[in-house]
């Protein structure tokens, strides 16, 4: 389990935190902070998708 998890979520987390700057999410609540990481999720799935899509043209 803890290989399936290092292989799947901890890239993604990493990525965030080094490259988005969500080292701290400034939200009061977990509502609102669950929108900055849903936000954050979509912006890293449409920059994953599009490379992917450069590199195949």
């Amino acid at each position: 389990m803890k290989s399936k998890r290092q292989s799947t979520v901890e890239p993604v987390f990493g990525t965030l935190t080094q490259f988005f700057g969500l080292r701290k999410i400034n939200t009061l609540g977990i509502k609102p902070a669950n929108k900055v990481m849903h936000l954050s999720a979509i912006a890293y799935n449409t920059s994953t998708s599009s490379a992917r899509d450069s590199r195949s043209i």
